[in-house]
């Protein structure tokens, strides 16, 4: 799950997508919010998620998500800013109805919840319910991402 933000605050946008144990897509969205920071869409987008694995009977989650502060939060060893509060409350409820397991991942694991956001800001809302729904991007971000190729993060120090 993702949320981006144009402007912080400004134009807020939700991207995520629920695949089963070997990466298959079942469902993918992404929206735009209303008005907000990068850090309300980031709660936004988790609700919404939960909400859609409730929805759809999964109750064994393993929730990938590219913002500490959220999953420290939702892990309750970090407390929430104020403007975050009524969503962080949502999240916790859900999270009672469910097994949940949260991990934090760098930006290029979670890219194609980021290009379903992007999507939505270039292109207009998104909601995919399996594999070809998605567009050609996607679906090559999907397949990349089943091969299991690893990210290389490569910090080059500078003179």
């Amino acid at each position: 799950m993702d949320g981006t933000c144009r402007g912080n605050p400004g134009r807020s946008l939700i991207g995520f997508c629920i695949r089963d144990e070997v990466g298959d897509l079942i469902y993918a969205e992404g929206r735009e919010i209303s008005e907000g920071t990068n850090n309300v869409s980031e709660a936004v987008a988790i609700a919404e998620a939960l909400k859609m694995c409730k929805g759809l009977n999964y109750f064994q989650i393993w929730m990938q998500t590219d913002s500490i502060l959220l999953k420290n939060i939702i892990e309750e060893s970090w407390k929430p800013p104020w403007y975050i509060t009524k969503h962080v409350e949502e999240i916790l409820r859900l999270k009672e109805q469910s097994i949940i397991k949260v991990t934090h991942i760098f930006r290029e694991g979670n890219t194609l919840a980021d290009h379903l956001a992007n999507y939505a800001l270039d292109e207009g809302n998104t909601e995919c319910h399996g594999f070809w729904d998605l567009d050609s991007k996607g679906r090559r971000i999907v397949n990349e991402d089943k091969m299991q190729c690893p990210y290389i993060r490569v910090k080059v120090a500078r003179n």
